[in-house]
């Protein structure tokens, strides 16, 4: 207790207790929302609300999806759904660790069994939102002006694409819950840099189309890694010939996500001995 153990052992630690993230994981998917009357229902309904909402500002009252989109509400729908992994995954990190004290002082396991079951469960309850992205999204294809959205292949790679996604919000969900044990007040700051980054990332609209290819942040905007996960989801969905699917794409995603659940689970590590401690 109150010691930080090698990092090789600390990682077959983790790895050692998989089945208790999975099972923990599990069972906060299936409580989620079980007090309201529509239960599990929410879990879908919230992102289908967020995403209407938004094709009614964005795709119809002031067409800010830029031009050469050929089907805007589809796009806003893709990028809302997507976003809110991203954004539930890291909100559930910040707060994990001071949600668990009692488990935490209470047991002897690596502390990164938190925030990693917390984001486990995020990308659980993805499973149905996902379907439901695809459903909403070929609704699309009948309103008004609307190119249509049909399955196709490229749509067997969408849990691939989830996982990258997953894999990546795990890795800042360990960042922050770091910073969340030891500041809580972070957690109040969060919200408004998730909003800045919804509008960041291009969730309502395209960057390359917004931004002007003289402007010295747009190679910043296009490929920070949220942005790229928005692409490789839309391109993955295959519906809008300006967002190809490319072996480059798949390859920073993958960078993107490696790269940072490495950092974040090593900078989550740096401080195991303190979590729970007065």
């Amino acid at each position: 207790m109150g010691v930080r153990p090698p990092l090789g052992r600390y990682v077959k630690s983790v790895w050692g207790r998989r089945s208790f993230i999975w099972n923990l994981s599990a069972s906060r998917a299936y409580a989620r929302n079980q007090g309201s009357y529509l239960g599990q229902a929410w879990t879908v309904l919230k992102p289908v609300l967020d995403a209407a909402t938004f094709v009614i500002i964005f795709g119809f009252i002031f067409h800010t999806s830029a031009p050469g989109i050929d089907n805007r509400a589809a796009f806003i729908v893709i990028g809302t759904f997507t976003y809110a992994l991203f954004q539930s995954s890291v909100m559930g990190g910040i707060g994990s660790v001071p949600a668990n004290l009692q488990l935490i002082r209470s047991h002897q396991f690596p502390r990164a069994v938190v925030p990693l079951s917390t984001a486990l469960t995020e990308t659980m309850l993805f499973g149905p939102v996902m379907v439901a992205m695809l459903a909403v999204a070929m609704l699309t294809g009948f309103l008004p002006g609307m190119a249509p959205v049909v399955p196709d292949w490229s749509w067997l790679l969408l849990p691939f694409a989830a996982l990258l996604l997953a894999i990546f919000s795990s890795g800042l969900g360990l960042v922050f819950a770091r910073l969340g044990a030891r500041t809580p007040d972070i957690a109040n700051v969060l919200p408004f840099l998730l909003s800045l980054g919804r509008y960041g990332s291009g969730v309502m609209f395209s960057i390359a189309g917004m931004v002007g290819t003289d402007s010295w942040f747009r190679p910043l905007l296009l490929h920070q890694p949220v942005a790229v996960f928005l692409e490789l989801f839309r391109s993955v969905i295959g519906n809008e010939p300006l967002i190809p699917m490319t072996p480059n794409l798949w390859l920073e995603a993958t960078a993107w996500a490696v790269g940072v659940f490495a950092v974040g689970f090593l900078f989550f590590w740096g401080a195991e001995e303190t979590y729970g401690r007065d």
